[in-house]
């Protein structure tokens, strides 16, 4: 069969040098383990479809058979070198360079083979050019970028994850053939339908210009280079064959390697066994609640050549123990009244409020009932102990949110839409995994907003929803908080100094200018420190020393409360009692008297705040800032 390839006549208006989707996919194993399983779990058709991904390391023959087919030397390669030489203007250009170099100066070269069984396989027509209502998935896939077209129970918004693939290949270079199911047979076809598509730029050879994108398939009668339904012993050649008859799709990686790690598949069969092992460790920390459930099976291998050097069924139950068993008892409704003990369940509702959808299927706004399931830890530590995973209906890991407690170690999670219970159809679950997934961005791997350099783009939701919606997002994180001290308490206090919660050294007072031994300027600034704390029938009952300059008019300070929220605003707060041994108190302003000797005078006051609070004690931070009222009534009289 002769396969070729072709890349379209660089058009005179416009030239793509890359494909910018792929940069929106993070480099490293974790990134490939999250949007490659993704994909395949979004295409599932069967209720346990299987994902098998096949790391192969080729050397001598069976290297230069692989090259051949694929029509190397004589096609290819001449054009990755003329994209290559693009690499001043191009970073798609550059890396295609360094991927060029890096398998002229190597024996071997490495594959990686992602194939899906029970899944639905690349379906439809060949070309783009038809109504959008028409496209199959392999139009989406080989033929469009920034195209989803998934619905709601889908892992993602954008269409990006499939970038994954050529952000993997060290040339931009993935072979795909699928197996389709009978009813959607193309011609009466059904059996490995053939292509391959390079991600390159826009380059000159033989003093030509083509179009960065190009195909490798079959000519048809306009001259465009189509798929093929290839005979067995053609994608065996190319190794993009499959197990068993089962529809899906197979994804080729040519020149695999790790963008973060490229050093690690120049290190022959163990450093390929090595980034297997961390394949293995992306798919467990990102898909648990999926394999948990047995929803999907999982393998992972090394073949040396035709040899097998290494195979594992990926199960999360070993690294994630208490995760795994906690989903597990809640599915089957056996959870505790409270937490005694490692593997012991609780769980706890959490309000996530959705807003008025504007857009089809349009809905009203409303309350979605979360759950919260919360378990003590054994003592094999993990990379998620002390935070809450965060998922919706595709079961993958969206967020953790961090949040550890002393003398507790625990493990969490939050079930959302229709991850709460899978098997039952109900239109607000949907509803509300539709606004969860259109908070994600590109990544998926938020929907709690960030501001700052953590803040990433959640546009879709404009698209769809009526503002205000980043409240809502943000209150998911502020009542899993609340949720969490109501369970382990306010953070115990260690070796005498406060818990994080507490902020310490905010002062309304300014610095005046003295005059240390050495004629520098020193500041004169009142401090203020916390040395005990807790929480009381609701109220905060707090000890803490004012330290201030010796000067000869002494201080009047009142000192304030102030209460910090999950958003970072303070909020004042009464005092209900304040008085000290060490101070005269005015009502609730401390007389500091000046001294005859010492450079500094102190006081230790003990101090009750308001049960009458705009949110529960135990889930603020507090601060204790001072104002000088000196200079209000003039000199203080000493004591």
């Amino acid at each position: 069969m002769g396969l070729t390839w072709k890349w379209d006549p660089q058009s005179p208006t416009y030239g793509n040098y890359g494909n910018a989707n792929q940069w929106t996919v993070n480099a490293g194993l974790h990134s490939l383990a999250r949007e490659s399983t993704q994909n395949s779990n979004d295409a599932r058709i069967e209720a346990k479809p299987a994902l098998d991904f096949n790391f192969i390391r080729l050397t001598g023959s069976r290297r230069d058979s692989f090259l051949n087919a694929l029509a190397w030397e004589e096609e290819l390669q001449p054009h990755l070198r003329a994209m290559g030489d693009e690499a001043s203007g191009a970073v798609t250009a550059g890396n295609i360079q360094t991927g060029l170099d890096a398998l002229a100066n190597s024996d071997s070269m490495v594959l990686l083979a992602i194939s899906d069984y029970g899944c639905r396989g690349l379906t439809g027509p060949e070309y783009s050019n038809i109504d959008s209502e028409d496209f199959g998935n392999f139009v989406k896939l080989c033929r469009l970028d920034l195209f989803s077209g998934k619905d709601e129970a889908a892992g993602g918004s954008f269409g990006l994850g499939k970038a994954v693939y050529w952000r993997f290949s060290s040339i931009q270079t993935v072979l795909f053939n699928s197996v389709v199911t009978e009813s959607d047979a193309v011609a009466g076809h059904t059996q490995n339908r053939l292509i391959g598509v390079n991600q390159g730029v826009a380059h000159r050879l033989n003093d030509e210009s083509f179009q960065g994108r190009g195909y490798f398939g079959v000519k048809d009668e306009t001259e465009n280079v189509a798929s093929t339904w290839a005979p067995p012993d053609l994608v065996r050649e190319l190794y993009v064959d499959r197990s068993d008859d089962r529809p899906g799709t197979t994804a080729l990686l040519v020149g695999f390697y790790d963008p973060d790690e490229p050093e690690t598949v120049q290190r022959g069969v163990t450093g390929v066994i090595e980034m297997a092992t961390a394949l293995r460790a992306g798919i467990e920390e990102n898909f648990w609640p999926l394999l948990a459930r047995r929803k999907m099976d999982v393998t992972i291998r090394v073949t040396d050549n035709d040899k097998q050097a290494f195979r594992v069924d990926v199960d999360p139950e070993d690294t994630y123990t208490e995760l795994v068993r906690a989903l597990r008892r809640f599915d089957d409704g056996d959870v505790d009244e409270e937490l005694s003990g490692p593997y012991s369940v609780v769980t706890r509702e959490i309000p996530i409020d959705v807003p008025r959808r504007k857009s089809a299927p349009t809905h009203s706004k409303f309350t979605h009932q979360a759950q919260l399931v919360v378990t003590i830890s054994d003592d094999q530590k993990d990379t998620l102990e002390n935070r809450v995973c965060l998922f919706r209906k595709p079961e993958m890991i969206v967020q953790t949110i961090d949040k550890s407690f002393e003398n507790h170690t625990y493990h969490a999670f939050l079930l959302t839409g229709g991850a709460i219970h899978p098997q039952v159809e109900d239109n607000a679950a949907r509803s509300a995994d539709d606004f969860l997934r259109f908070a994600e961005p590109p990544a998926h791997d938020r929907w709690i907003p960030r501001a700052g350099r953590g803040k990433t783009s959640q546009s879709s939701l404009n698209a769809h929803y009526a503002p205000p919606w980043l409240p809502n997002l943000r209150k998911i994180e502020s009542e899993i908080l609340a949720a969490l001290y109501e369970i382990f308490g306010a953070p115990p206090a260690s070796d005498g100094k406060p818990p994080a919660s507490v902020f310490k050294h905010l002062s309304f007072l300014r610095g005046e200018p003295g005059h240390g031994g050495s004629g520098s300027t020193t500041t004169a600034k009142p401090s203020v420190t916390i040395e005990k704390w807790d929480v009381r029938n609701g109220k905060w009952h707090i000890t803490f020393q004012i330290r201030a300059r010796n000067r000869p008019n002494g201080w009047r300070i009142a000192p304030t409360l102030f209460f910090f929220g999950l958003d970072g605003r303070s909020i004042e707060i009464p005092w209900e009692a304040i008085s000290s041994k060490d101070a005269k108190m005015d009502g609730e302003v401390a007389i500091l008297a000046a001294k005859d000797r010492g450079r500094f005078i102190k006081a230790t006051l003990e101090a009750v705040s308001t049960d009458q609070l705009p949110i529960p004690a135990e889930e603020a931070a507090i601060d204790i800032a001072l104002r000088d009222l000196s200079t209000l009534d003039g000199q203080v009289p000493n004591l």
